[in-house]
Parts: C-alpha cells; structure tokens; sequence
C-alpha cells in the first residue's frame, strides 16, 4: 500500500544522512519516478525533506525533526529496539526490518546502544533458517498446506505433506508442529531435516486448536523422559552445571555429587554431552540406560582399534 511506502521511504531517511532516489527505489522495489512522486507528497504533508544535487546528492531531513517519543520509557525502548534487532538479524523478514527502521529512529541513539547483546546466529544453521521460516510462516498465515522431504533420525526419507500449526525453538533447534495428511497425526519436524519445502495452493484439512494441541504435544514429550541419576567429580560442578543446570542434588560424597538430571532416553545432545565428560561423570540408573553408554563406549572402541592405520 502506498500509506505504508510513504511511511517507510519517512523512517528509512530519517535514520540516513542523505539517501539518493535510486536507493530508495530498490529498497521499496519500485521505480525512481514512484519515488519522486512520493517525496512530492511527503513534502506536501509537511515532512521538511530536503534535496542535495551532485554526485553524493540525495534526500535528507533535517535532524531536528522528530516524531514522538513518548511512546514508552527508556527502559521499554531499549528493550523494543534489542528485540527487533535480533529478530531482523536472525531471519531478515522485510516487515522486521522495516519496523526497526521505523523504532531506531523514535527513540534515542542511546537505546540502540544496549549492554546486553543477544546472538542467535547459531539458530540459523547455515542460513536454511531465514528460507524455512519465511515460507513456513506464511503457509500458517495462509493456512495452506505444504510438500517437503524430510528424514529422520533413522537417515530414513520420506515425502511429507501437512497443515503447518507453529514453528518455535526449543530443545536446541528449530521445530515446525502439523498436522501430516498420510499418518491423520500431529507431528513434529526439525527444520534442519527438511528439504525442497514447497507451499500448496490447497487449504489446511479443518479448524484446528493449535494451544490445545500444542499442550498434548508437550505432555506427550515429558511422558518420553526418563529420571537418570548422574555421579560426578566436584573439580567440574560449575562445568556440569553449566550443561545440566536443572540437574537436582539428591547427595554428596566426598569428592562426588549424585544428582537427578530428567531427560529423553534418545536425546542425541546430551547423549553426546554425557560422553563428553569422559571419566568425570558416570551413569548410576536406570541401569539400561548406563548399559547404553558402555555399549556406545565398547563399540567405538572397538571401531577405532579396528580402523586401519
């Protein structure tokens, strides 16, 4: 809509010393005579846009002008502007970004100068994130279904169509919950194990409550998690609280601690944080999931000293 251009084509000078025609027309994807058109209207709201002629000529706006910024405390903005950023660094979705250049400006420079920094660019694997979730999205805007390819964690692929209800992070990845059409059964995916991700012209199957569902997701994931009772060394409590920090003490030893870590039996992440600690932390129970890690740990032994040098 041209209201929401004029807008953005406001803010995005605003937040810029001089901006040429030119940039304008390939950040708004329209053409130099649109542009003209619309500063033409800006100025004629009363906007004091100026323009600069020569090889570094372009529009700018007087630096005294400012829109209201009592729109919320300090604090608040300081908060609103981190959040839009690390949204717009994480997946660079276009109304995000337009809205951070929108807020950076209300507010002082100072607020965009927060002492908390939030990186989230391991969320984004490899940049299949930012081309997942913008499609993903607007399938459950449309509430259309989609194709993809996924596998498994058996390295099993099969074609999957399904009405996309949430896409969220959790448990150290990105997750996308639906409803599959062939298994008439709510599903979870990992994004990283989808491919060739295509959106259908086709409607979702039928009305869903997606918190109703999403609860009976969740209880049905804490039914798959097992209580393991962990023995470890004292010299890397602050290195196991750091992996294990809902990890509950049950006793202490002289030079060990026991405690109750709840978790999947199949978690590949901690299955693998638990091998990591080596000989520091041991397995007490269940006894079939201490026979589990020797077992890995025998095999892998075995793979190695059965490899060729």
């Amino acid at each position: 809509m041209k209201i929401d251009r004029l807008i953005g084509i406001l803010f995005y000078i605003l937040n810029r010393d001089c901006v040429s025609a030119t940039v304008l027309a390939e950040q708004f994807g329209v053409s130099r005579r649109t542009i003209l058109r619309d500063i033409d209207t800006l100025t004629l709201a009363g906007i004091p846009i100026y323009s600069e002629i020569g090889s570094k000529g372009g529009y700018s706006i007087n630096k005294g002008y400012k829109l209201n910024e009592k729109l919320m405390d300090y604090t608040n903005s300081e908060y609103m502007v981190l959040a839009l950023k690390t949204l717009k660094d994480l997946y660079g979705d276009q109304k995000v970004t337009e809205t951070y250049e929108k807020v950076k400006h209300i507010y002082k420079p100072s607020a965009l100068e927060h002492p908390l920094e939030i990186d989230l660019s391991v969320m984004n694997e490899n940049n299949l994130m930012s081309t997942l979730i913008p499609l993903l999205r607007q399938s459950i805007t449309n509430q259309e279904n989609v194709t993809f390819s996924y596998t498994n964690a058996q390295n099993e692929s099969y074609l999957v169509t399904a009405d996309i209800l949430h896409v969220y992070y959790k448990w150290y990845a990105w997750y996308a919950f639906g409803y599959n059409h062939d298994k008439q059964a709510f599903r979870m995916y990992k994004l990283n194990r989808m491919r060739n991700l295509h959106l259908n012209p086709s409607k979702w199957l039928q009305h869903y409550d997606i918190k109703e569902e999403l609860e009976k997701c969740e209880e049905a994931h804490n039914k798959n998690t097992i209580s393991v009772t962990l023995e470890y060394h004292k010299e890397i409590e602050t290195l196991f609280q750091e992996y294990f920090p809902t990890s509950r003490p049950i006793a202490e030893k002289q030079n060990t601690i026991l405690c109750e870590v709840m978790m999947k039996a199949n978690d590949f992440m901690l299955f693998s944080i638990l091998l990591g600690f080596g000989n520091t932390v041991r397995v007490l129970s269940p006894p079939s999931f201490a026979l589990h890690i020797q077992n890995h740990l025998e095999q892998s032994l075995n793979f190695y000293k059965n490899s060729d040098s």
